[in-house]
């Protein structure tokens, strides 16, 4: 077992890598990302200010190739694809901080960085002789590359001067969102709380729930409470969760006043209402996946051979029926997990809840792409950690079972 979770660990490192690569690789050709974007919003502000005659006349629109060539450096896009991941990883260094400059006729120029062993500004010399760019400066780190532009009505020559850093996913540097700047790491810490508040409170209601009921069921099987618990377990999963919320909010919220109709407290009124529309379908599921279970672990030869032996009712159900039913659920508890830790946009829209289905709702329509791949990787991370996870529930539910190679 312990050299079997090994090397589902192993795994771990090169799945997440071709989950994050393809997402990385989707961000880097589906239109609308945040340089288009950004540039949608500079040519609408610029439209406010010279009219819509003017601005269609400007031809390419107000962003400059300076200014474009800017928005791409700042998301990555002016490096190969490759390149661009291996540094929003975290495995090849990139530029953390940069500034541009031009030469002048002599091929020199001076330029202010910030460099993080010095407070204020330091200024770095760019000389140019024989093709060669070479930097003058006591600073360490700092390197410098030709920037040229397309269509640069500038001739002289244009450099960068950057300072090489691994910053990235494995340093739990995210980004940055492209609606504000904000680092993609805090915003996601922020909403993490709130969703795991509703998703630990559901996973514990949800099994609490199911499994004492399933056991009720199958052992009433066939007879008016299993019809009637089946006829409104099927009825509670055919009621949409939003729905649910909608009828919910009007009634006992705004109607009763018993509970506040949105906003987040880890409180028994605030977290009521949401976590009922949120877990009510679940029920239905796990319930019946565990009743089925236990039915056909009731009716084995072991158990046959229990009853045979005068041994009572309630252990035979408990030890020798109900451990092995809880197999199958065990092999989805960790994939259970990261459903519940990523919230659900519309139950957190209709409560006003800023939790992470929300904040992943806000990233897919508005592109920004920093923080989608930020949840990605969190969710990945999530799922990944939770197969191993239903593993170790699978031994520990049955001692019998063991991943050796032979099986």
């Amino acid at each position: 077992m312990f050299r079997y979770i090994l090397r589902r660990l192993a795994l771990i490192p090169l799945t997440f890598v071709g989950i994050t690569f393809v997402a990385f690789l989707f961000t880097r050709f589906v239109p609308g990302g945040p340089v288009e974007r950004a540039m949608a919003e500079r040519q609408q502000a610029a439209q406010k200010r010279m009219g819509m005659a003017g601005a269609i006349q400007s031809g390419t629109g107000p962003a400059s190739p300076e200014e474009l060539d800017s928005l791409k450096r700042r998301y990555g896009f002016d490096r190969p694809l490759i390149q661009a991941y291996a540094i929003w990883l975290g495995v090849w260094p990139g530029p953390s901080t940069w500034s541009i400059t031009r030469l002048d006729k002599d091929g020199q120029s001076k330029v202010e960085v910030l460099d993080p062993a010095f407070k204020d500004p330091q200024t770095i010399q760019v000389l140019q002789k024989d093709n060669q760019l070479t930097l003058v400066t006591s600073l360490k780190g700092w390197q410098v590359e030709l920037a040229p532009l397309d269509n640069d009505p500038n001739p002289s020559v244009r450099v960068v001067v950057y300072r090489p850093n691994f910053s990235g996913v494995l340093q739990l540097n995210l980004g940055e969102s492209a609606e504000d700047g904000r680092s993609v790491w805090e915003l996601i810490t922020s909403k993490i709380p709130v969703s795991a508040w509703f998703g630990g409170w559901s996973l514990l209601l949800a099994y609490a729930v199911s499994l004492p009921l399933a056991v009720a069921k199958a052992l009433r099987h066939g007879k008016l409470f299993d019809s009637l618990t089946s006829g409104t377990l099927f009825v509670l999963y055919a009621i949409p969760g939003f729905v649910l919320a909608v009828a919910l909010q009007q009634w006992l919220c705004f109607r009763l006043g018993w509970f506040p109709h949105s906003g987040f407290a880890p409180d028994f009124k605030h977290t009521f209402v949401p976590l009922t529309c949120e877990t009510i379908g679940s029920f239905t599921m796990l319930t019946l996946f565990a009743k089925n279970s236990l039915l056909d672990n009731l009716s084995a030869d072991h158990v046959r051979t229990a009853r045979a032996k005068g041994l009572s009712k309630a252990r035979i159900v408990i030890v020798h029926a109900l451990r092995n039913s809880l197999i199958p659920l065990a092999a989805n508890f960790g994939h259970i997990i990261g459903f519940f830790l990523t919230g659900s946009f519309l139950i957190e829209y209709t409560f006003d809840i800023d939790g992470m289905g929300l904040l992943s709702f806000d990233a897919l329509v508005h592109r920004n792409f920093p923080v989608f791949l930020g949840i990605l990787t969190v969710s990945s991370l999530l799922m990944l950690i939770g197969n191993v996870l239903s593993d170790l529930c699978v031994a520990l539910a049955d001692p019998r079972i063991r991943f050796d190679k032979s099986n």
